[in-house]
């Protein structure tokens, strides 16, 4: 079992709690922007690293879907009021439910990896990354000009803690996987958000159409303007979503 770093924000005593789950190759540091925010409106919003992530350990090495699972089960509370899950974050968020790992009251899944066909693809992503990505905060913050240069600074910090071997473990490791098929369960299990930008490369407007018919139109919220990072370059909108989610005012007509 790795020993999972958690970042905290906000009293322990709130009467709220969002517990997030990152992406690939981030940290807990990725969630401070919209973390910041609730904080100060009245909740704890809870991040660990991921195993191999941020300050996290890489215990045996193994970036399993079990041992992944296994250590957010150890490290985190198994209840708050809104589960987030992040790109690959989003692929544990939806086991973990699915696994009765987590109990959330309601779930956000941002942009999510629910599917991929094959390990090449996932490998493929990381590679290109790991060749192309910009290694200064100014060289970040040219490729999303909608995050702060906090964002920027832990996205590099990130990529600097990381072994890119280690993400190909677990990224493209467990591939292929597809839970596609599970929107409608965890729909009808919990209150479930997916926040999506215009253009995704894990869903695509098939799989969109496909979400809108089987978990509900409500459940499916498609922003413009924004990238992979919807946390990051529409703070106050995405914050917006948590915490009608956390009030149980989301899917009010």
């Amino acid at each position: 079992m790795a020993t999972l770093n958690v970042m905290r924000w906000g009293d322990r005593g709130a009467p709220k709690t969002m517990v997030a789950l990152h992406g690939i190759t981030a940290n807990a540091g990725a969630m401070t922007e919209p973390a910041r925010v609730l904080a100060a409106r009245g909740w704890q919003v809870i991040a660990s690293d991921m195993r191999g992530h941020g300050e996290s350990t890489r215990a045996d090495g193994d970036f399993s879907f079990d041992s992944l699972l296994g250590d957010l089960a150890e490290n985190l509370p198994a209840e708050c009021n809104v589960l987030l899950g992040h790109s690959f974050g989003g692929t544990l968020a939806q086991l973990g439910v699915l696994r009765g790992i987590f109990r959330p009251r309601s779930l956000l899944l941002e942009d999510p990896v629910s599917h991929f066909a094959d390990k090449a693809t996932p490998k493929a992503m990381l590679d290109w990354d790991e060749a192309n990505l910009p290694h200064t905060i100014d060289g970040i913050l040219k490729l999303n000009p909608g995050w702060s240069r906090l964002d920027a600074a832990w996205k590099l910090l990130s990529m600097q803690q990381i072994s890119f071997d280690d993400a190909r473990a677990a990224f493209a490791g467990n591939a292929p996987w597809d839970l596609r098929g599970e929107a409608a369960t965890l729909a009808k299990k919990l209150p479930t958000v997916w926040v999506l930008p215009e253009v995704s490369r894990f869903v695509p407007a098939d799989d969109t159409a496909r979400l809108k018919r089987e978990a509900g139109e409500r459940s499916v919220v498609v922003m413009p303007n924004v990238g992979h990072s919807i946390h990051r370059d529409a703070t106050e909108a995405f914050v917006d979503i948590v915490e009608k989610l956390g009030a149980g005012t989301w899917f009010d007509r």
